[in-house]
């Protein structure tokens, strides 16, 4: 069963320690790391009191010790930390050598020597496309965005440009593919494209995020709305902030207030939360105004609440694009 981090007040009250619950909200281990971070493949990210960081398995044995950097999770069946990339034995499949590097995706993982300029490696850790691009991000559909001189295109696996390098830096930057589209802005609004080139859904709105379950977010005059596949605004722009569909269910905000909407715009979970964020299997994290913490079901019951003013470097959620 997944486990989810928690965070729990020292006696002092000036930093809190992290556990981690069970689906139904029970403690299956007992706050004692500094940091801790959601499940991926089975494993999730700890460190300890002395900066070190390992991994635990579902019944919450550190099945990878405290000797690395930083949290990290695994992807795809390798973990990128420290500079390389360890398998789930925790032995190094690629060893240290880089400053950056990503998590591996279609074989593919951009990484940096130097911090500044940026490739892509193999799974033997070589270079296929040199270290000369600005940024990258993941492989998806066999097409990675990237920034060359300030623009934005697409590479395929080699290196080839398959979509010129005309789209410009945004909030958001150009994004991966999903579901055959992919996010981009041009002449500083943004819009989205296919495998080549064309525009699918015309560069009209302010910002966007990436379809998920056949609808995405978008923004226009400062203010979040959703359309469907083919383009049309299916919910009003009234949301101050609005993330994608997560089996049916969007984190959104309004008047400054936080719940959980349907693909219709509608109320699920009503906003009383001054933020909540992506639900991440069966529960989602908010957070109240004073430092209150809360998991909570799909249908809205909370299986977990912090004490007051406990402190949580939340736990990051990976995002697609």
């Amino acid at each position: 069963m997944m486990l989810y981090p928690i965070p729990v007040p020292k006696a002092n009250g000036e930093e809190s320690l992290v556990g981690f619950i069970d689906a139904n909200g029970h403690v299956v281990v007992q706050p004692s790391y500094a940091l801790g971070s959601f499940f991926f493949e089975g494993k999730a990210s700890v460190v300890d009191a002395n900066g070190k960081s390992g991994f635990l398995d579902y019944s919450g044995n550190l099945v990878i010790p405290c000797r690395f950097q930083g949290l990290a999770y695994f992807k795809d069946g390798l973990c990128s930390t420290h500079g390389g990339f360890i398998d789930h034995s925790g032995r190094w499949f690629i060893e240290p050598q880089f400053l950056i590097a990503s998590h591996f995706s279609e074989g593919r993982a951009f990484a940096s020597m130097n911090g500044e300029t940026f490739g892509f490696i193999d799974l033997a850790g070589k270079f296929t496309i040199p270290p000369e691009l600005q940024r990258c991000s993941d492989f998806s559909d066999g097409l990675a965005a990237v920034c060359r001189d300030g623009r934005w295109g697409y590479v395929d696996h080699s290196g080839g440009t398959k979509i010129p390098f005309v789209f410009e830096e945004s909030r958001a930057h150009a994004r991966i593919f999903r579901n055959g589209v992919a996010g981009v802005q041009i002449d500083g609004r943004c819009g989205f494209i296919d495998h080549s080139g064309n525009f699918v859904v015309r560069p009209v709105y302010q910002d966007l995020k990436s379809f998920s379950e056949g609808y995405a977010p978008v923004q226009q005059k400062e203010k979040w709305g959703m359309i469907n596949s083919d383009g049309k605004l299916v919910v009003d722009c009234r949301f101050d902030e609005l993330g994608e569909l997560n089996g049916g269910l969007a984190y959104a905000k309004a008047d400054g207030r936080a719940g959980f909407v349907s693909s219709s715009g509608y109320w699920v979970i009503q906003p009383k939360f001054d933020k909540c964020y992506p639900f991440f299997g069966a529960l989602a994290m908010t957070r109240k105004v004073g430092g209150v913490y809360s998991y909570l079901r799909r249908n809205g019951d909370v299986v977990w609440t912090s004490e007051v003013g406990a402190q949580f470097q939340l736990p990051y959620i990976v995002r697609s694009g």
